[in-house]
């Protein structure tokens, strides 16, 4: 008669603290209740200066820092419950070059392939980014870092390194990415005239939700972000585009050398282990 194999051993738990499924909801819920509170005293600001181009695209810039740094603060205050929240414990670490490009160019490839098709099949014409005066270079570039900087790192950093990692201490890989990218979307929503652009907001977050899965790495998803934004904004402020969205990119891949090599985000069980136990 022959014992089951052990299970194979874990990292610490300091390493990849399992921050519970329901972290992921209220953690969200709480971030933008936040939000709500903090963006109230910039209404009459706006309201009161007019809504001309300009103050428009500085003042999306600065809803965009605050909506998103509560949400990574909300990020790091949950995960603090469990323990002192690590880079790594996001995706923020060094990986592999040529097999993290490959898949996130692979992803990139695939999501971007969709877009396309679904909008040349539906003759989806709708964005979420607005028109912009031309010649209006101060708002270009504040709709580009608005767009191409704060909300693909604030966004990736929330949905993909806490809210799927906390799913998926419960749940599966499909199961955790379909709810990632379902709420993803949603929170996208502006309006009945966006509506027919949400599914494609929605597989995009099921894709970034895999790309991490499989590569560990936040600034994988980042760039695809900041990719994906930039392609969007061309069409508004091309030069602003091309030059913020070349720059997010490689600091993309020069900023993991800051962080060093540590441990996956991910509990995976390691190839001898697995091939013993199917043996």
């Amino acid at each position: 008669m022959t014992r089951p194999l052990p299970d194979p051993p874990e990292l610490p738990e300091a390493a990849r603290p399992r921050w519970p499924a329901w972290y992921a909801p209220l953690a969200l819920l709480a971030s933008f209740g936040a939000v709500m509170v903090a963006g109230l005293p910039l209404l009459p600001v706006v309201i009161a200066f007019g809504i001309s181009d300009t103050l428009a695209a500085l003042a999306l810039l600065v809803l965009l820092l605050v909506q998103d740094g509560l949400l990574v603060g909300g990020a790091l205050l949950f995960a603090s419950f469990k323990h002192t929240p690590r880079p790594w414990h996001f995706g923020l670490r060094v990986t592999r070059l040529w097999p993290t490009l490959g898949w996130a160019v692979l992803g990139f490839a695939l999501m971007l392939g969709f877009e396309l098709g679904y909008v040349a099949l539906l003759g989806v014409d709708e964005s979420n980014v607005d028109e912009l005066e031309d010649g209006n270079t101060i708002a270009a570039f504040a709709v580009a870092v608005a767009v191409i900087v704060v909300a693909p790192v604030a966004e990736e950093f929330f949905f993909r390194g806490f809210f799927y990692r906390a799913l998926r201490t419960r749940l599966p890989v499909w199961s955790a990415s379909l709810i990632d990218g379902a709420v993803f979307g949603a929170l996208h929503f502006q309006g009945p005239e966006s509506a027919i652009i949400l599914p494609i907001i929605a597989v995009f977050g099921v894709g970034q939700c895999l790309v991490y899965e499989r590569t560990g790495s936040l600034f994988a998803v980042i760039a695809i972000h900041a990719a994906f934004n930039t392609f969007a904004t061309l069409g508004i402020a091309p030069l602003p585009a091309l030059v913020v969205g070349a720059l997010v990119i490689l600091g993309c891949l020069l900023a993991p050398r800051l962080f060093g090599r540590r441990p996956s985000p991910h509990y995976r069980v390691a190839p001898s282990r697995a091939r013993l136990a199917r043996a």
